[in-house]
C-alpha cells in the first residue's frame, strides 16, 4: 500500500472506531442504484423510460452484440474441437481466426461510439480467446458460463 493509501485507511479505521459511520443519513435503507453517474444532465427521465420499456442505448446493444458473437464463435470451435481431426480442424481454426479478426474491427467501431473511454473494450487476443474457448484457460471459462446464464 502507498502512503496516501495508508493514510486513507488509518482515517477510515478512527472514524469507524469513533462511529461516524453510524450517524449517516440514509443508514439502514437501500441503497438507490437508479441514478447513472454518466448520463448527461436533464436525461435521466428519458433514459428511464427506455430501460422501464426492454429498451437500451444503441452502444450498449452493440457491445452485447458483440459478446454474443464471442461466444458463438467460442461453441463453434468447441464443437468443430470435438467432431473433427486434421483438415477439417485446421479450417475451424481459420474460420475462428477470421471471427476474432472481424469482432476485432467491430470493437474498433464501437470504441468509437462508446461515449467515454470507460465503455471502451479491448481486442481479442487470438490466442487467448482460442484456448478460452476450447476450456484450456478455466478462469475465461467461467466467466463465459456466468454470461449464458
Amino acid at each position: 500500500m502507498s502512503g496516501l493509501d495508508q493514510i486513507a485507511e488509518e482515517k477510515i479505521r478512527k472514524a469507524m472506531e469513533a462511529g461516524e459511520f453510524d450517524r449517516l443519513a440514509g443508514k439502514g435503507k437501500p441503497l438507490k442504484l437508479d441514478e447513472n453517474p454518466y448520463e448527461a444532465e436533464g436525461c435521466g427521465s428519458a433514459f428511464r423510460l427506455l430501460k422501464n420499456n426492454g429498451f437500451t442505448l444503441p452502444w450498449i446493444e452493440e457491445g452485447m452484440e458483440i459478446e454474443r458473437k464471442r461466444l458463438l464463435a467460442h461453441r463453434l470451435l468447441r464443437s468443430a474441437h470435438r467432431g473433427t481431426a486434421g483438415e477439417e480442424l485446421d479450417t475451424a481454426y481459420e474460420l475462428f481466426a477470421r471471427r476474432i479478426e472481424l469482432l476485432n474491427r467491430e470493437i474498433l467501431q464501437y470504441n468509437l461510439r462508446v461515449p467515454a473511454m470507460v465503455f471502451q473494450r479491448g481486442t481479442l487476443d487470438l490466442d487467448k480467446e482460442r484456448a478460452a474457448a476450447l476450456g484450456e484457460n478455466p478462469d475465461a471459462r467461467s466467466a463465459e458460463s456466468q454470461l449464458q446464464d
